[in-house]
């Protein structure tokens, strides 16, 4: 058997030290795919690698995460929003406590997908629904004389609480326009669907027994979901990042910490004796 031919040496091959906290932040970690574990460690300032090469590091270890591939469905642009506070949809959720059902309400922020309200009910008749519907408008930033800057349009689907005439009594009053789906089709409210899908996931280790530790339980969850989760459609950045901060400051942010990993990887790998001044901001940009 002929032997294989020695790997070509490579200067920017990550670095023992690098790969060593590459596997310990990934089983500390388990279930987080490798791009969004890629940047969790750029951001946490543990390695600076792209998202290639962890995936790299994580095959070799054996460690990389199952794709669970689903079918998505395309947009039409005039249904996205362009900005933060643009389009909110909301929707209910079914929630077990003990031996009954309790109702999660949320309205979500589609183009920085920040939850800007929720609510555990008791009920979702149409009085209890207008009134998360004005606890969750009170959150909307206002002028001197307290009106709202903003009036994001409500997507929501056909249910009797948000057809029920105190819903729309509430968004009247704050000149707001409802934007209801096509009965049937819940893909059209997509978003929340799929916020909704991964609140019910990360509630299943849960003990849900009585409704205060139920709420309890929701908040801590959904400060995960805004504060803390990388959101894929967000180029891996958290929902408060984008509703109320500046992405592409991060994003240079990260850029500069992989530029600057990268020039000292190479000089560690090629061993110069003598090191090379750091790079200045032109060479980053290059």
């Amino acid at each position: 058997m002929r032997a294989r031919p020695p790997r070509s040496f490579q200067p920017y091959e990550a670095l023992p030290e690098e790969r060593a906290a590459v596997k310990s932040y990934a089983l500390k970690h388990p279930g987080i795919r490798h791009r969004e574990l890629a940047w969790k460690m750029v951001d946490a300032d543990v390695a600076y690698l792209s998202p290639s090469t962890v995936y790299r590091i994580l095959r070799d270890e054996e460690l990389v995460c199952p794709w669970r591939r689903r079918k998505k469905r395309r947009r039409e642009e005039e249904e996205k929003a362009g900005r933060p506070d643009d389009i909110w949809a909301t929707d209910l959720k079914y929630v077990s406590v003990g031996d009954r059902n309790y109702y999660l309400i949320s309205f979500l922020d589609e183009y920085s997908r920040h939850v800007v309200h929720h609510e555990l009910l008791r009920s979702m008749d149409g009085h209890t629904v207008s009134l998360a519907a004005q606890a969750a408008l009170e959150t909307l930033p206002r002028d001197a004389e307290g009106r709202v800057r903003v009036t994001p349009i409500i997507r929501s689907d056909n249910g009797s609480c948000y057809i029920s005439r105190e819903f729309g009594g509430v968004l009247d009053e704050h000149g707001l326009s409802h934007r209801r789906i096509t009965p049937h089709c819940p893909e059209e409210n997509g978003l929340i669907e799929r916020a909704h899908r991964t609140f019910g996931e990360a509630l299943d280790g849960e003990d849900l027994t009585g409704f205060v530790q139920a709420e309890k339980a929701i908040d801590k969850m959904i400060r995960w979901y805004n504060e803390e989760r990388l959101h894929s459609a967000l180029g891996f950045l958290r929902p408060v990042d984008y509703y109320r901060g500046d992405p592409q400051i991060l994003r240079e942010e990260r850029r500069r910490k992989l530029a600057q990993a990268r020039h000292c990887r190479k000089e560690t790998n090629l061993r110069i004796r003598q090191h090379t001044l750091p790079l200045d901001n032109q060479e980053i940009v290059a």
